[in-house]
């Protein structure tokens, strides 16, 4: 399996990428990532360095991962998501036809990928002020976007993404008609890789077809890390290991110790 964008170097493209073993460290930290009091773009940035082994044939530093393109971003975080047990599971939605709840199911791993087209990352535009060029949209440069309307959103991705002198970048960008907006959007959206985040689902109460999103950050959920520390004391209790020695336990062999203590205990058979 490999990343749908990638690492762009010299020519080469870097496409592979490794998750760490999953441990409670890993657990704990995207935890303390889930709840950190930052911007969507910086949780994620901060769970994929703590969760990634390698990414690209590099080291995961905050850099590194905040320089990658969203789609990458949001593929990693999906196959994160299925590591961690939580990539197929059930959803609830109301159809808006009939009125009725229905159930369907979603396997984050199956989700479609559209992997980076020709020339990625960057891309040349022509506009009405000569050729521009343009690199794929990364982590970092959601970062600035939170609170902005979504015409000065547009604007200040494309002077993130602008391949140009920052002192002219914003003069351009904001030189651009809307004939040009929508000129570099297409070209963006044709070079840059991209995950699918809503899924079609029908309703079998009356059979309308909805087009639902998903949540590409499930693995960030506030829930993450709930009942780590719980697991860490009934373990540390018993077998008196200190919590160090018991988050670098592997997630399967941390929740088959469980399993013995509650035997242990006759809760299990």
């Amino acid at each position: 399996m490999q990343l749908p964008g990638g690492i762009s170097e010299g020519g080469a493209r870097r496409r592979d990428f490794a998750f760490r073993p999953l441990t409670g460290v890993v657990e704990l930290a995207l935890a303390e990532a889930a709840s950190a009091d930052c911007s969507m773009p910086a949780r994620v940035t901060a769970a994929l360095a703590a969760s990634l082994e390698t990414v690209g044939g590099r080291a995961p530093l905050p850099e590194v991962v905040a320089g990658l393109a969203v789609a990458d971003r949001q593929f990693l975080m999906l196959q994160l998501a299925a590591r961690l047990g939580i990539g197929d599971t059930w959803f609830t939605a109301c159809c808006r036809s009939c009125g009725e709840s229905f159930d369907f199911a979603v396997d984050f791993r199956k989700l479609p990928v559209k992997e980076a087209g020709e020339g990625f990352p960057f891309v040349d535009v022509e506009t009405g002020l000569g050729t521009c060029r343009f690199r794929a949209p990364t982590g970092a440069d959601q970062e600035p976007l939170a609170d902005l309307d979504d015409d000065e959103a547009m604007r200040c991705l494309l002077d993130c993404c602008m391949v140009a002198d920052e002192s002219s970048s914003r003069e351009i960008v904001d030189s651009l008609n809307a004939e040009d907006m929508g000129r570099i959007e297409t070209a963006l959206e044709a070079m840059a890789p991209e995950v699918a985040v809503s899924v079609q689902a029908s309703c079998p109460a009356c059979g309308a077809l909805h087009d639902i999103e998903v949540d590409p950050y499930r693995a960030l959920s506030p829930k993450m890390g709930e009942g780590l520390l719980q697991e860490i004391n009934i373990i540390a209790s018993v077998y008196h290991w200190s919590e160090a020695e018991i988050l670098e336990l592997p997630l399967d062999r941390r929740r088959r110790y469980l399993e013995l203590i509650d035997r242990g205990r006759g809760m299990a058979g």
